[in-house]
Parts: C-alpha cells; structure tokens; sequence
C-alpha cells in the first residue's frame, strides 16, 4: 500500500524562496472520485487515502471515466518527478486563472505594506510586512491548477484608489518562470517565480522557488522572503485538500533582523492544521514581537520577553484577517481572486491573461472549446520555437531585464541558476493610459503574446461563437 503521510517535504536546499501564490497546486475537485482500476494501472492496488479529519488512512469508493483512467495511468511514469511543465494536463483539472494572477494574489491585502511604510518601530514594521505576505496562503487551498503562461504573456492590475499598479510577464518557459513588479509612493515590491514540484503517486509537493524582494521607500527597508513548501493530498483518489508547513522566514537583508514562523503540519483529526507561530528577532537574534494565528484566517502580535514568551496579560494584536471566501464556489475562488478574472474597466495589454481564449471559455462552462483552445495556443508556441531556432532569433521580455549570473544573492535565497534574476525596466511606466474596454472586447479577445503574430490566426470567443 502507499501512505504519503510521512513522505518528506524538504526540497534540496536550492529550491526554496519566493512566493507562495508562485506556485501552484497539482489536484482537482473532478480527481475526487478515482477507480480502482486506474489504481492497478499506475501500479497501486489499494492507494491510500490521506483523511485529515480521521486517525487512519481510508479507501475510496470511486468511479472515473476512460477519459481519466488513461490520463492517471500515463502519469505513473513522472512519479517523483518535477512535473511544473512536463505534463501536459488536460483542462478539466484546471481553473479558469493563469499563473500569473496567482501571483497577482500578493496584492489582495497591500494595506498592511501600506501601514508598515509608515510604522516608526522596526519590529512592529517587520510584522506588518509578515501580515501583508500571508494572503497568497489564504488562497492557496484552490486545488485546481492554474493555465501556464504562454512566452511573453503578461498581466497588469491596477488599484487606483491607492496608486497601485503591477504588472507580471512570463519570461521563460522551460523552465517556468514569471516575474512581476508593483509600487505606490510607499514601497515597492518584485518577485521572479520559478516554482518545482515532485509528484508522488496520490501526492505532490510544490516548492515555491523564487526571489520575493519589498522595498519600504521612507525607510530604505529591504525584505527578502523564503516560505514553506506546500503539499496538495489525495491528487488522484479521495477528497483533494492542502496543507502548507515548514519554517518560514523573512529577511531585512540591510539591518539584519529577521522572522521566523513555523507552520505547522497538519496531523491526525486535524490536530496543528493551518496553525503557525513563531517571532521577530532583532540583528543580535533576541526575540522582540511573539507572532501566532492560522495562516487561513488571521494573524496576531503580542510583546514577549527576551526568551520569546508572550508578556503576561498582553493584550494581542490582530495585524491580519483574511476577508471571507465566497460559499459554494465552482472553483474556491476569493472574492480577490474574481476581481483578478474581471473584465469590468480594463483595457489591459494585447498579452494579458484575461483575453487568453481558453481560460475565458472555460470560465464561460465551456470545457470542450477550452481545450481545444488550449491545444491550439500550445501548438502555436511549440511553432515560434521552432521558427526562432531555424532563423537564430533570439527571446526576450519586454517589460523585464535578465541580470548577469553574478547578480547579487541575499541570504537563504536560491542561487541564480535554480532562480535567474530579472528586474523590471520601467518601460510599463512610460505607456499611456487608455480608455476602459467593453468586457466582451477583453474576455477571451485579441490575445497576442505572440513574437511572430504574422504566423498565428487569432483565436477569439467571438469567432468561435460564430462557427
């Protein structure tokens, strides 16, 4: 039999950093239900069945079309393996977002960065900078994958209310990575997402790798951030669920102080499930804030004493709530997330995700033309590669610059060959606004990521609507 609860969750020590809503989680509500037959095909006679909630591990009822059946039986040849871009997933196992609003996800709760820019104590600063990551965490229990972007495919979101704009571009892909930028008077914030998983049968564990660096402007504060591993269960049989555990860990690389939490691992009858707990140390290593909550719910701050126990009768600080999820939620999505999805007054770039065909029909219901849309993107960037090989062009971002592979790396970062460096150019910032676009114009409309456009047909909802 096969029991992944003791499987280990420690990447090598090259594949840690960046940001959780970099990564993305392998499973699917429509892998809930999974024969036995398909169990017998991959090699398991009885896969386990990981249950949070009990003491032992069960054993599915289950039934699954051939469709699925072949799909889980071609997998067992990627057991233990990075499977980021190697497995090419069929669309019913996928959510109407890209990775690249995954990693637009940071930008749900930019209040709290807003409150640590103009925070005097620089330990109180550093929590509130703990409470501003943890909203990719809350969102991370979406267990249906995200599209992967295609080469030069972007995504812009803007907060006019507080002078925010980001943008994120796609610019690797083999292997996947996105980087993205964001500001407002008060900070700026960068990451370079280059997630790895491992699947593992009726498992995967992902491991964000990344470079997540937060400026504070009036401070001159620079953070760099490494969280823990994430671990989606019962992929192909039983009920899908998340947990993310390990030590996370955020850096002030100019003073030295630094965060340290655990989050721990969820054990039987969902004992330690989504707590996490730990301090803010200042650059000698002495505990000065005691940090505890539910990294899918809230986040407190209490004074401690210079062993790192809470004062006594010390009233907590509540720096972070997460807003509530919406109920019955085809895909889980957050309310944030939804705002991500809409096509309501944006005109956004020609590459942008939410004109990309195949997520649109899908977010639409329409999964048969989704995948057939998806088929034919995949073949259109498979047919650029092929043309920049024969031709000697070469690639290269638009909106972000590679930096040299002696870049500097701050500590507990991944080295520049598990995480190559781009900085944003700032050519975004030179572009003038345009007028709001009708939704239609933008949903699943005029997607063009393309380096060789005069190659391509465009493929719009419009035209298939009209076949």
């Amino acid at each position: 039999m096969v029991d992944d609860t003791n499987t280990a969750n420690n990447a090598p020590e090259a594949e840690q950093g960046g940001l959780l809503s970099s990564a993305w989680n392998m499973g699917a509500a429509a892998w809930n239900y999974a024969s036995q037959t398909v169990s017998s095909f991959m090699g398991y006679e009885e896969l386990n069945v990981i249950d949070p909630t009990t003491g032992k591990p069960v054993k599915a009822e289950t039934d699954m079309s051939d469709q699925r059946q072949k799909a889980f039986t071609d997998y067992k040849k990627y057991l233990g393996k990075d499977i980021t871009s190697l497995v090419i997933l069929p669309v019913w196992i996928m959510q109407p977002f890209t990775m690249l609003q995954n990693m637009a996800e940071i930008m749900e709760y930019t209040d709290c960065l807003d409150t640590a820019a103009v925070t005097e104590d620089p330990y109180k600063r550093m929590a509130h900078v703990v409470a501003y990551t943890m909203g990719p965490f809350a969102a991370v229990e979406r267990a249906w994958k995200p599209f992967n972007p295609i080469l030069g495919e972007t995504f812009e979101f803007e907060k006019s209310d507080k002078g925010i704009k980001y943008l994120a571009e796609q610019v690797s892909h083999h292997p996947p990575i996105g980087a993205s930028h964001a500001e407002n008077d008060l900070w700026e914030y960068d990451l370079v997402s280059a997630p790895k998983t491992k699947f593992l049968g009726n498992s995967v564990e992902v491991y964000p790798i990344g470079r997540t660096r937060i400026k504070l402007k009036g401070t001159g504060d620079v953070y760099t951030l490494i969280p823990p591993p994430t671990k989606a269960h019962n992929v192909i049989i039983g009920s899908t669920w998340i947990d993310t555990h390990g030590e996370y860990k955020l850096i002030n690389v100019v003073t030295g102080a630094k965060v340290i939490l655990t989050f721990t691992e969820c054990g039987w009858f969902s004992a330690g499930r989504y707590e996490i707990s730990g301090h803010v140390y200042d650059p000698e290593g002495v505990p000065k804030l005691y940090l505890e909550g539910k990294w899918n719910s809230h986040l407190d701050c209490m004074p401690c004493d210079d062993e790192g126990n809470p004062i006594p009768d010390a009233e907590p600080e509540r720096l972070w709530t997460c807003e509530p999820k919406p109920e019955k939620d085809p895909y889980q999505f957050t309310k944030f997330a939804h705002i991500l999805n809409s096509c309501e007054g944006v005109n956004p770039l020609p590459s942008d995700s939410r004109r990309r065909p195949d997520r649109a029909l899908l977010e639409l219901g329409r999964s048969g033309e989704a995948a057939v849309a998806k088929h034919a993107l995949e073949e259109m960037q498979r047919a650029e590669k092929k043309r920049r090989e024969a031709e000697g062009d070469g690639w290269k971002p638009r909106w972000f610059t590679p930096l040299p592979a002696d870049a500097q790396v701050h500590e507990h970062e991944p080295d520049n060959e598990a995480c190559p460096q781009f900085e944003f150019n700032g050519e975004y910032r030179k572009l003038s606004a345009k007028e709001a676009a009708k939704p239609d114009d933008v949903q699943g409309e005029g997607f063009d990521p393309w380096q060789y456009a005069d190659m391509h047909e465009t493929i719009t909802i419009k035209k298939v609507e009209a076949q």
